[in-house]
């Protein structure tokens, strides 16, 4: 699966400049200790996003849409001249989720699914999409309905 997403990564770059970041996983032994794991990871998380940066963050209570939606969200922010931000985060939790202040923290909320996918997967279908979109966006030839 790391080479499928290092693929997706590598189509992107040839769009837009694209770059990874990541932030150590807490473990949590109970219930109690999953509250305070992910305030720690959504803080880390939040201290890794330049204030100046758009924020997706990908949770299934977030909007759902198809590709072709996908891909005009994608492009009314690539497009914006008129906003501050510079750069688009997308903003994926761990097994755990996101904290409810990395949540409000975003501009954005995205659903990829109703499904339960695991890290791994949400990752290859987030980048998977970005390349659709930006496909569709360039009218090229991987997205053909």
């Amino acid at each position: 699966m790391d080479a499928a997403i290092k693929g997706y990564l590598v189509r992107i770059g040839r769009y837009l400049p694209v770059e990874v970041v990541e932030v150590k996983e807490e473990v949590a032994g109970d219930r109690h200790s999953e509250a305070a794991a992910l305030m720690k990871e959504g803080r880390r998380l939040r201290e890794k996003v330049p204030r100046s940066t758009e924020v997706v963050v990908l949770d299934p209570g977030g909007r759902e849409m198809s590709s072709e939606q996908f891909a005009a969200f994608l492009e009314a922010r690539i497009n914006s001249s008129s906003s501050k931000l510079k750069g688009l985060a997308f903003v994926l939790g761990s097994h755990l989720g996101l904290d409810e202040q990395t949540k409000e923290a975003a501009n954005h909320a995205i659903s990829m699914s109703r499904m339960t996918l695991t890290h791994e997967m949400a990752r290859l279908v987030i980048v998977e999409q970005i390349y659709r979109g930006l496909s569709i966006i360039h009218n090229g030839r991987y997205h053909r309905p």
